[in-house]
């Protein structure tokens, strides 16, 4: 499947599961609701340390209840794909199933961007103190050079390992391997992928600027607390849809590439 092939999947399930898509936007309303005591601090306005620490507290709680939903929508995502069909109810199974997998990805993830991470940064502030401009820029294009090599070689790939994980029934690490055999065999499919993302990015980006224009001229004309609350819940809305597309866009080419392999090593054999 091409890559406007995956994405026009991505529409086309997102479309026919509005459950789902439901679903997200609740979860994106309630976020946001919970999230007004911390963004709600008047500028220049000094934060006490226990709205910090609050904040803190929240962004932790929501990014571990992101990573359930995140299964749970994988799950039905790859069942309305491969399967036509997918069960609401089953949101809460899956998501209790890759749990612990996903949480482990994105720590392991992370803790892979900090060492690239510090290294870059050992790189420029060891030629720092030597005051040399022309070695300081030479270390400086040498570490961004790394950058785009390591995202390249690596980080682009990563993107698949969540579906791996889902679709392939693999651990942390298999996923990642997993991941980087099918991104980069051959290594095309890299420049495929960061072309999948870039396109999704300009789509969310188009329909959230028209979108929010719409709602910007509608809300000009109402109370500022309630022109608040309808740019929250269209935001949510926004986001609850393009989140199934993006992840059935993802889906569609994981799968899409799966298969030619798999055709591949049958001819093979």
């Amino acid at each position: 499947m091409e890559i406007f092939g995956s994405i026009s999947k991505g529409f086309n399930v997102a479309t026919k599961s509005m459950g789902l898509v439901i679903a997200l936007f609740v979860f994106n309303l309630l976020g946001s609701i919970a999230s007004l005591p911390f963004a709600t601090v008047a500028p220049g306005a000094t934060v006490s340390p226990g709205l910090t620490a609050g904040a803190l507290i929240f962004s932790i709680l929501f990014i571990l209840i992101s990573i359930f939903i995140q299964g749970g929508t994988l799950g039905l995502v790859r069942d309305v794909i491969k399967e036509g069909k997918m069960k609401l109810a089953s949101l809460a199974q899956y998501g209790m199933k890759y749990y612990l997998r996903l949480l482990g990805l994105g720590v392991l993830i992370v803790l892979i961007i900090a060492v690239v991470a510090l290294v870059a940064g050992l790189l420029i502030a060891i030629t720092a103190p030597l005051n040399n401009p022309v070695i300081t820029t030479i270390a400086v294009i040498i570490a961004i050079a790394i950058t785009i090599a390591i995202g390249l070689l690596f980080f682009i790939p990563f993107t698949l390992a969540p579906y791996a994980i889902v679709c392939d029934e693999v651990g942390v690490v298999d996923s990642l391997k997993k991941a980087l055999d099918t991104a980069r065999k051959p290594f095309v499919r890299v420049f495929m992928l960061l072309a999948l993302i870039i396109l999704l990015v300009i789509i969310a980006l188009i329909v959230g600027f028209v979108i929010g224009f719409v709602v910007g001229l509608i809300t000009a004309f109402v109370p500022a607390a309630l022109g608040r609350s309808i740019m929250m819940v269209v935001t949510s809305a926004i986001n609850g849809y393009l989140g199934v597309v993006i992840t059935a866009s993802f889906m569609a080419f994981y799968l899409s590439v799966g298969k030619k392999e798999a055709v591949v090593a049958k001819k093979v054999f």
